[in-house]
């Protein structure tokens, strides 16, 4: 193994969490890492919020996956059984 990085952050949040705040504090972590613009930064956590709740009525858990790269960030969200992509770009 080199020094290679990973290209991707996964959180995993039980059903107990507030989940749209972690996901903005996360969404707000990326930005400044990979200096998003921060309209799209707010776009995305819209979207984000609106996957979230549609996928909270099924499961018990959710995990989110945000791969930044270049002037893109691709989001899986995750449950038990299901998952959404969101894709956004500067």
């Amino acid at each position: 193994m080199g020094d290679s990085k990973p290209d991707f952050t996964t959180i995993k949040f039980s059903p107990d969490c507030e989940i749209g705040e972690i996901s903005r504090v996360a969404l707000a972590s990326i930005l400044r890492i990979h200096q998003i613009d921060p309209a799209v930064v707010s776009e995305l956590a819209v979207a984000m919020q609106q996957e979230i709740n549609a996928l909270l009525s099924k499961d018990s858990w959710i995990e989110i996956e945000f791969h930044p790269s270049g002037n893109k960030i691709y989001v899986e969200i995750r449950t038990n059984g299901d998952s959404r992509s969101i894709n956004a770009a500067w």
